[in-house]
C-alpha cells in the first residue's frame, strides 16, 4: 500500500471548495473521485484508507450543513413548544363562565356567584 498516494488524494480533495456528498454517497469512492477528475489504480488496501477518508469528509460536511441549516431555517411548528409557546390568558374568571352556563349545565358549581 503506497499512503502517500492515499494521503495527496484525501489532501487534493480536502482542500476543493466543496464536498458535495453524504455518508451515503462517499460509499461508492470510485464516483468521489471520478467527480474530482481523479482516476487512480487503487489496491483493495489503499481502496479502504481512501474510502474512510471520504466518509470522514462526509460526515464532517453533512454535520457542517446541519449546523448551518439549524442557523438559518426557522424551528418548524411544533418542535421546542414549551419555548415558544404563546400565553393565553383568561378573558373571564370561572365564576362568570360558569354563570354563563345553562341551568343543567352548571352541576354543583350553580350557587357561586
Amino acid at each position: 500500500m503506497n499512503k502517500t498516494k492515499v494521503n495527496r488524494i484525501l489532501e487534493y480533495i480536502g482542500i476543493q471548495s466543496e464536498f458535495p456528498f453524504d455518508v451515503f454517497d462517499a460509499e461508492d469512492e470510485e464516483s468521489v473521485l471520478g467527480y474530482y477528475g481523479i482516476h487512480p489504480v487503487l489496491d483493495d488496501e489503499e481502496r479502504v484508507e481512501v474510502r474512510a477518508g471520504l466518509l470522514e469528509m462526509a460526515g464532517t460536511a453533512q454535520t457542517a450543513e446541519i449546523a448551518r441549516l439549524m442557523t438559518v431555517e426557522p424551528a418548524p411548528q411544533g418542535l421546542y413548544r414549551c419555548r415558544y409557546a404563546n400565553r393565553t390568558t383568561q378573558s373571564v374568571g370561572f365564576g362568570e363562565w360558569v354563570e354563563s352556563l345553562p341551568e343543567k349545565l352548571r352541576g354543583g358549581f350553580g350557587s357561586l356567584g
